[in-house]
């Protein structure tokens, strides 16, 4: 938006409301400025922009930001502008609205709004019914976090002007080392309120080493104390990449809290967690561990049917050529020691030795592989059926030592579960499974399908940034880069597992 067309086209809504209010006699002043409820909205107003403005999702909130700043705009010019704002929240709202989880819901942004037939009818209703205020609290985003991340957000903005020291030493910084990076680090942890103490200094002390424990645990780092690279790269986030990835992801959960049932199963796959969420509060949780980049999990909404005990493997044909093939090329056992059989495309079982093995993956390798149970099957003991067309679902896993990993994008797109046989026994509760069958079927290598008498909702969600339970951000790496981030160096810089 140009501002001057902004606002030529707020002005064409103000004639219709205009036209309203004055056959009513209810406009002594200009809209958002007639009495101290319209004065509360514009304000309300204000806020609403700066926040979306923060996120980038439409340079045309970027522009209304810019013009209401100016300090020379009449009460008229004001509120032509907070009108058009009112107008494109409604619109980017209606928008959000019209898309289901899944998807790139963010990275199609930026958007070009217009605001939705009949808004400024019932903007003018409101008015006349003073009823202003609520109708624009009501376009906030749902969600009990968005105030709090909005005073976030906006304290962010205050500090966009402040040279933001970058972090490049290559020394681990140990606790009551010195180092002269220290101060520095003091300065940040100060502005980002992990910190009360002083920020003169170069001794990393005890005060300094439990407020950079906490912030690296509000960033999903292990928290040693000890600064390292992956420490640096979070500290040196400048404000403006905070405040976009907070506001984004806000906007993100309120999108997808609209589709939520009250029971559900949610992944979000930057945390690397999984939650059963119940109106009485959360009856499981654990570590996952999601798809890589080239591999990613897709945001989706489904539901789990079946529990699959002892499920065999049936591998994807990009599995096949992408791993399998290599493994089978540098050992022509690996078939056999893996557990896995071979069929033709009739569906016969295929024997071969191990150098016919290795010779048949230089051709075409028209073979399709099955893993058998076990427990060296890539699935592990339990597979959680999903209700989706991409071949995606949850499952356990016999490589147990990877949830210790604080960075967990190591899968080809479906998601493995920690703790996986009490989530399978909690499943046999919820849909109302014979236990005496689910536990015999445990006993054995016998594959064995558990139906759920009622399907569960899974949400496979991609939420980078979130508020904490303390009230601060919580920041995870931008895994599939969803968020838009103006610092791409970030995502290079923590291209590998996040430690120090």
């Amino acid at each position: 938006m140009a501002g001057s067309k902004g606002v030529a086209v707020a002005r064409v809504w103000w004639l219709v409301l205009w036209l309203v209010m004055a056959s009513s006699g209810t406009m002594a002043a200009p809209l958002w400025f007639d009495n101290p409820a319209q004065r509360q909205a514009g304000q309300e107003l204000r806020k609403q922009v700066s926040f979306l403005a923060a996120s980038n999702v439409s340079h045309q909130f970027n522009e209304l930001q810019r013009l209401l700043s100016q300090e020379s705009l009449t009460l008229r010019q004001q509120s032509d502008l907070l009108t058009e704002s009112y107008l494109l929240i409604q619109g980017f709202n209606q928008v959000m609205a019209s898309r289901p989880i899944g998807g790139d819901l963010l990275g199609q942004m930026p958007l070009h709004l217009t605001s939705p037939e009949g808004s400024a009818f019932e903007l003018a209703s409101a008015v006349s019914q003073q009823r202003l205020v609520q109708l624009v609290i009501d376009l906030e985003p749902r969600g009990s976090d968005y105030l709090a991340a909005r005073h976030w957000v906006e304290q962010l903005q205050r500090m966009v002007h402040l040279n933001w020291p970058q972090f490049s030493a290559t020394r681990l910084i140990e606790p009551h080392q010195s180092h002269v990076e220290v101060e520095q680090i003091r300065v940040v942890l100060k502005l980002l309120n992990d910190f009360q103490g002083s920020v003169l200094g170069q001794e990393y002390d005890a005060e300094l080493v439990e407020a950079v424990q906490r912030f690296q645990r509000r960033h999903g780092l292990e928290a040693d104390g000890v600064i390292g690279p992956k420490t640096r790269t979070w500290l040196s986030l400048p404000p403006s990449v905070r405040a976009q990835r907070l506001s984004r992801n806000i906007l993100r959960q309120s999108h997808d809290r609209r589709w939520f049932s009250e029971e559900y199963l949610l992944v979000n796959i930057p945390e690397f967690s999984l939650r059963w969420v119940t109106p009485q509060g959360e009856r499981f949780r654990s570590r996952v561990i999601v798809g890589r980049n080239s591999r990613r999990t897709p945001r989706m909404a489904t539901e789990m049917v079946s529990v699959v005990v002892n499920p065999s493997w049936n591998v994807p044909r990009s599995i096949v050529s992408k791993d399998l093939i290599p493994q089978i090329r540098r050992n022509g056992d690996y078939l056999a020691q893996q557990n896995f059989d071979a069929f033709d495309w009739q569906g016969e079982r295929v024997d071969k030795t191990p150098q016919q093995w290795q010779q048949a993956t230089y051709g075409q390798f028209p073979f399709q592989l099955s893993q058998r149970p076990g427990n060296a099957n890539a699935l592990g003991r339990y597979k959680f059926h999903l209700t989706n067309n991409q071949a995606i679902y949850l499952h356990d896993t016999p490589k147990q030592r990877l949830f210790d990993k604080p960075s967990r994008a190591f899968s080809s797109g479906c998601v493995r579960v920690q703790d996986a046989d009490l989530l399978a026994r909690q499943l046999v509760e919820y849909g109302d499974i014979r236990e005496s069958q689910f536990v015999r079927s445990r006993r054995s290598n016998a594959t064995q399908w558990f139906k759920l008498r009622r399907p569960l909702p899974v949400y496979l969600v991609y939420w980078s940034a979130w508020m904490g339970k303390d009230h601060k951000p919580q920041y995870r790496r931008d895994l599939y880069h969803q968020d838009g981030d103006l610092d791409h160096k970030m995502t290079i810089a923590m291209g590998g597992q996040i430690g120090r």
